[in-house]
């Protein structure tokens, strides 16, 4: 029985890519003069991206994301929840399912999102990028959070729309449900063999039953 749901944020509960690479390409072109390519967007996709900026570019790198974090908070008002997500809380919280949120973004992003989008009271815990040192593929965010709400990993699910997301849920113990109601691809999450493959909400309400 699924008695905790940790969820990924940008893809899987919020409509956040776009907007997030349109901001990641304005700060590249501001410092670089050009934009990112598909590869290149491909390496930040699900983990700490100020991080990787400096580690691919160095300094410049950096400040390219500080940029494309500017235009990003410009733009902020522009993400709201998937469709059903909402519902979907609704769900889990009815049946007294403990939630939380595991995400790569700086926490005080992701509580002005959920904030924004009126999710945050739905949730018992988000642990963002600082609270770990070591990050998604990596199952310590997963663990500190599970450690935060008193989670037991066979009672515990992980939904996110990345790979990262499918390997750190397996290295931390729990089982893992592939999202592509956002922004999620199947082809490639069933490479990652991910216990369970959600197209939309309602197959994931399923394996919630069912699990």
């Amino acid at each position: 029985m699924i008695k905790t749901v940790i969820f990924d944020m940008d893809g899987t509960l919020l409509d956040s890519e776009t907007l997030s690479r349109v901001a990641t390409d304005y700060g590249f072109q501001e410092v670089f003069g050009r934009k990112l390519t598909d590869e290149e967007h491909s390496k930040l996709i699900g983990r700490p991206v100020q991080l990787l900026m400096k580690e691919f570019y160095d300094q410049k790198g950096e400040i390219a994301y500080l940029k494309g974090r500017e235009f990003f908070e410009k733009h902020i008002k522009s993400i709201s929840p998937f469709e059903g997500v909402i519902e979907l809380l609704n769900y889990l919280k009815e049946r007294r399912i403990n939630m939380a949120v595991v995400t790569s973004s700086h926490r005080d992003t992701a509580y002005l999102l959920l904030t924004m989008t009126g999710l945050i009271d739905y949730f018992d815990a988000v642990v963002g990028q600082e609270d770990t040192l070591y990050h998604k593929p990596e199952p310590d965010p997963i663990i500190r959070c599970m450690e935060k709400i008193g989670a037991i990993s066979e009672n515990t699910i992980y939904v996110g729309d990345q790979p990262y997301d499918i390997i750190a849920a397996r290295a931390a113990g729990i089982r893992s449900a592939g999202a592509t109601w956002g922004s999620g691809i199947e082809e490639i999450l069933k490479e990652y063999n991910p216990e369970f493959i959600c197209r939309n909400i309602e197959e994931f309400i399923t394996v919630v039953r069912k699990a």
